[in-house]
């Protein structure tokens, strides 16, 4: 299977749509029902990851650590590890962030009157949490403007590589190991200062995937691509389409993910 690399994520983030695209592999097939259903479980969990308390990381939280790092904030638990470069870990990811400001368009330590800034932000390690533990590895950059605004801007890539176990929350008792591929662009996500919540913007992701299946009747191996939305509604919640026709809701603070309309594949 040709590697194009995943969420978050790492999901991604209150904003606008994610979108996968197809493998040359030709022994790809077409998604199930279930292979969506894991496929959007998996994109909310790199969106936003949480254990039920304030432990929290994804996308989302990557994007709130980094508007306060910019400002010359330092969020609880991130240490400094060198001039621009700090460090953090959370719920078995270590994540590291590479940050250079610019203030009235000149560079400058990044602090209260940072306009812009650059950030380069990877994760790896093992995520553990109720529904899914997975080997993670992130890495890609952000422009981020408006800082001296209500209402912050992001633009950039990351790519995912995601090899995880899912207890799948659509069908008890059966759990399924993944490896995805995703490369994902960001388009003007949108955060809030006040609420560090996304409230509005896009994100693309090209998806690969391969699989087996344990504990139902039938064990499964196969490979699939699929094309991804994920829509950021303002309200703490993301729209999520699959191919144009499975859709989902996900929760931005846990990574939850809800079917909304009935499964179905052609």
């Amino acid at each position: 299977m040709k590697r194009i690399s995943l969420f978050t994520l790492g999901a991604m983030l209150g904003v606008g749509a994610i979108t996968a695209g197809c493998s040359d592999d030709s022994n790809n097939t077409k998604p199930t029902a279930e292979e969506y259903d894991d496929t959007a479980q998996a994109i909310g969990s790199t969106t936003a990851t949480s254990n039920g308390g304030s432990t929290s990381g994804g996308d989302m939280a990557s994007m709130s650590d980094t508007v306060q790092l910019a400002l010359g904030v330092t969020p609880p638990g991130i240490t400094l590890a060198g001039d621009g470069h700090f460090e953090t870990s959370k719920l078995g990811l270590a994540y590291s962030y590479s940050l250079t400001c610019t203030t009235a368009g000149n560079a400058a330590p990044c602090g209260p009157t940072s306009d812009t800034a650059s950030a380069d932000v990877k994760w790896s390690g093992n995520l553990n949490t109720d529904a899914v533990q997975a080997s993670v590895t992130r890495d890609g950059s952000w422009n981020v403007s408006g800082l001296q605004t209500s209402q912050v801007t992001f633009n950039g890539d990351s790519s995912f590589t995601f090899d995880a176990t899912l207890k799948s929350i659509f069908r008890p008792g059966v759990t399924t190991t993944y490896n995805f591929d995703t490369s994902a662009h960001y388009d003007t996500v949108v955060i809030d200062k006040g609420s560090r919540a996304a409230v509005s913007g896009s994100a693309t992701f090209d998806v690969n995937a391969k699989h087996m299946v344990t504990g139902s009747n039938n064990n499964v191996d196969a490979s699939f691509s699929v094309n991804a939305e994920l829509t950021f509604n303002g309200n703490g919640t993301a729209n999520l389409t699959l191919d144009g026709s499975q859709h989902y809701t996900v929760n931005l603070d846990t990574g939850a993910v809800v079917r909304v309309t009935a499964a179905t594949t052609n």
